[in-house]
């Protein structure tokens, strides 16, 4: 029994099979990427028994604008159509008597079919491809980016918060349906790749900061007015990455906000402002400086004006640069050695300062 009806449903399978089909996609929802194609039907179409898992050769594959259908056999991709319009669906497995197809085309597929128990050995879907720009995509990022300032030439890392949007598109089907979709046949929504294109998007905005301000383009104190440059370059840098692995392209890159912990950025002025006292120029500047900013003080205070007045005037004066020059720092004693030292023996010998 069970050979006889392998050899009926062999038969009639083939024959259900002959019909040729139309595949559409009417209209995707914003938030999809892919989604299978459907048969046209209607009321008085006599393609009814078909296997959904055939698509007869010849079988019309109607795309729209904005999208694009992959013809997947046996997990294969036999097919890419971008244009929009009428495409026609070729396929040496499913030959139809309505497309080129004869007598023998459909008694070889039987024969196949009863060495398969009467099942069709193919298994075709089309897959249709959103190519619209997916806008509006937020994302917010806190990364730690090394940054080289010009200024001060002070290299750290800075703690940078950056906010803002990104929209992508699929420019690559095959690449994307190889790579993403990992050869689904149902719907495949814009969350299931947010989550890692966020992620990607926050390492290379991380290099991208690095690499402008390590170069010397930028300060830290000056990201957020250059964001959109900052945008640019990762946004070029993303594209090429993604759409060779992914066929994505980031398509526009808007950064919002960029910040950097005050905490960060005094510990930046610190570190510009000892580089800056090394000079013997500035330090007796600073020095001079700090010494009128108390003095004003002290004369501004009312109880005890007078006092701190007479301190102030008693204190050794912060001496000129060139004396900073000349002599060098009070401290320090050259050492028969060669070393000079600020304490009281020589670090390097020993010896008892003169």
């Amino acid at each position: 029994m069970g050979i006889f009806k392998a050899a009926a449903g062999s038969v009639g399978g083939v024959m259900a099979d002959q019909w040729r089909e139309i595949f559409v996609c009417e209209s995707m929802p914003n938030d999809v990427l892919a989604m299978r194609g459907v048969r046209k039907t209607g009321e008085r179409s006599a393609n009814t028994k078909g296997d959904s898992d055939v698509i007869s050769d010849g079988s019309m594959i109607i795309v729209n604008a904005g999208q694009s259908a992959i013809a997947v056999d046996r997990g294969e991709i036999v097919g890419v159509y971008t244009t929009p319009g009428e495409n026609t669906y070729h396929s040496d497995r499913s030959k139809s008597l309505f497309h080129k197809g004869g007598i023998k085309s459909a008694v070889k597929q039987s024969w196949e079919r009863f060495g398969y128990g009467g099942v069709a050995a193919v298994y075709q879907v089309i897959m249709y491809i959103d190519l619209k720009e997916h806008r509006s995509n937020e994302f917010r990022v806190t990364r730690a980016v090394n940054i080289r300032d010009r200024h001060s030439l002070t290299q750290m890392d800075f703690n940078v918060t950056m906010s803002g949007m990104f929209s992508f598109r699929v420019v690559d089907p095959a690449v994307f349906y190889k790579n993403i979709c990992a050869n689904a046949t149902g719907t495949v929504k814009v969350d299931t790749v947010l989550p890692q294109l966020r992620v990607e998007l926050a390492q290379g905005l991380a290099v991208g900061l690095s690499r402008l301000c390590t170069d010397g383009a930028l300060t830290p104190t000056e990201l957020s007015e250059h964001s959109d440059a900052v945008a640019e370059q990762v946004a070029r840098a993303i594209t090429e990455e993604w759409t060779e692995k992914r066929g994505f392209a980031v398509t526009s890159l808007a950064i919002a906000d960029v910040n950097i912990p005050p905490a960060d950025m005094r510990r930046l002025q610190e570190l510009g402002i000892d580089k800056a006292l090394t000079d013997p120029t500035m330090a007796a500047a600073h020095l001079t400086g700090a010494h009128a900013s108390a003095m004003q003080l002290a004369a501004a205070n009312e109880s005890g004006g007078i006092h701190a007045v007479a301190v102030m005037n008693a204190a050794p004066q912060p001496q000129t640069a060139a004396a900073f020059t000349e002599q060098g720092s009070p401290a320090e004693w050259h050492c028969p050695c060669g070393s000079i030292n600020t304490t009281k023996f020589c670090e390097n010998c020993g010896r008892k300062r003169p």
